[in-house]
């Protein structure tokens, strides 16, 4: 009994001394690398958060857009990115342990959910519900819908056949929100 007692508690010691260990090992593979600072919705602390919602206009022009909420006319798609679902969140724990070893599995990316609204000159057509692939390499969103942002320089584009469709820009969520919400079934817009 006394030399089984000495075994266990050497192997607790053995794994307490490694599982604080792994903290101190640097963390290469994160995805906040300075590679990535400049890719469209790459944050201060690195990739869009697993929890977050993120709206995106793009549109059709020579250069990104400018808008400071959603436009009141025109023609463009608005991108409501949503949270990552339960298990895709779950899945993240397990991606951020790898991370510290390899940022493969991260650049790669994930899914996640995607709600897209089409307006053509001022007419708000029903809203699709979609997947979006997010990734680092290649610096792509891609949605269901065929068409891509591509994240160094927010083009928008069309997959296949490949087309250029014009540019992307982040908008301010409550803002983008409430338009959407006016212009719903019951919503206030004309």
């Amino acid at each position: 009994m006394g030399m089984c007692f000495l075994m266990r508690r050497q192997t607790l010691v053995w794994l307490a001394a490694g599982l604080l260990t792994v903290p101190l090992l640097p963390a290469h593979g994160q995805i906040n690398n300075k590679a990535y600072t400049d890719y469209f919705l790459v944050g201060r602390f690195g990739e869009v958060c697993t929890m977050c919602d993120v709206m995106v206009l793009c549109e059709a022009g020579t250069l990104p857009p400018a808008h400071q909420s959603v436009p009141t006319d025109g023609s463009f798609t608005l991108y409501h990115i949503q949270p990552r679902t339960f298990w895709s969140q779950v899945a993240t724990i397990r991606e951020w342990f790898i991370a510290n070893f390899s940022s493969r599995q991260l650049e790669s990316g994930h899914r996640r959910p995607v709600t897209i609204y089409t307006v053509n000159d001022g007419v708000w057509a029903p809203p699709v519900a979609g997947e979006l692939h997010i990734a680092m390499d290649p610096p792509l969103l891609a949605m269901s819908d065929g068409r891509e942002i591509e994240r160094i320089h927010r083009g928008w584009q069309q997959s296949a056949p490949p087309a250029k469709l014009g540019y992307c820009q982040r908008l301010p969520l409550w803002d983008a929100l409430a338009v959407i919400d006016a212009h719903s079934p019951g919503g206030s817009a004309p």
